[in-house]
């Protein structure tokens, strides 16, 4: 597997796992009766709101890792397993984010354990339960788009690994081609 197919492979469910565990965790909190943003500050979670540019940077750096991997000749990977196999993987990932961050918050503001089995811990199963189904339709768009930019670029002059030294996407912006398509008033002469 290329350092490319890698990086995906590990950045897209990190990313999906940390956006449905931060998820998680705010819905939890509003739903289960803690009463919003004002308790959530209350209760020591001020730190998160520090966490949404880090998240936002994380989904940013996930699709371009995707638009690369497709560049980069999409990744065959590993046979997947069932779709209920993985939405039930990513759900156990972000509950169990979930309860390691509020055992985590517990043991440092106090000893404080008992939200996990009151009504904000208890709604967060099935909030991970949907969480894991959304990471899933996300990581099979991802795949998906992955997919289709490999298929659509494959016949750009795919050359031995390393005879090189520009990135694979530097051949299509710079192809004739495209180009010839609008980029330029015409084609440059062949060399």
């Amino acid at each position: 597997m290329s350092r490319t197919g890698r990086l995906i492979s590990a950045l897209r469910p990190a990313t999906l796992v940390a956006s449905g565990a931060f998820a998680v965790h705010e819905l939890s909190y509003l739903v289960g009766g803690a009463g919003g943003s004002h308790a959530l500050g209350a209760a020591g979670h001020t730190y998160l709101e520090g966490l949404l540019p880090l998240l936002a940077i994380l989904v940013g750096l996930t699709v371009v890792a995707t638009v690369e991997g497709g560049l980069a000749g999409g990744a065959a990977g590993p046979p997947r397993r069932s779709p209920v196999g993985r939405i039930l993987t990513y759900a156990a990932a972000i509950l169990s984010v979930f309860v390691v961050q509020e055992l985590a918050e517990g043991l440092l503001l106090g000893g404080n354990v008992e939200v996990l089995v009151s009504p904000v811990g208890l709604v967060a199963v099935p909030l991970a339960l949907g969480f894991g189904l959304l990471a899933w339709l996300a990581a099979s768009a991802l795949e998906a788009v992955e997919s289709r930019i490999a298929a659509r670029f494959d016949s750009v002059g795919r050359r031995p690994l390393g005879s090189s030294p520009r990135p694979p996407w530097l051949a299509v912006v710079l192809s004739p081609a495209v180009q010839a398509a609008g980029a330029a008033p015409r084609a440059p002469p062949s060399i």
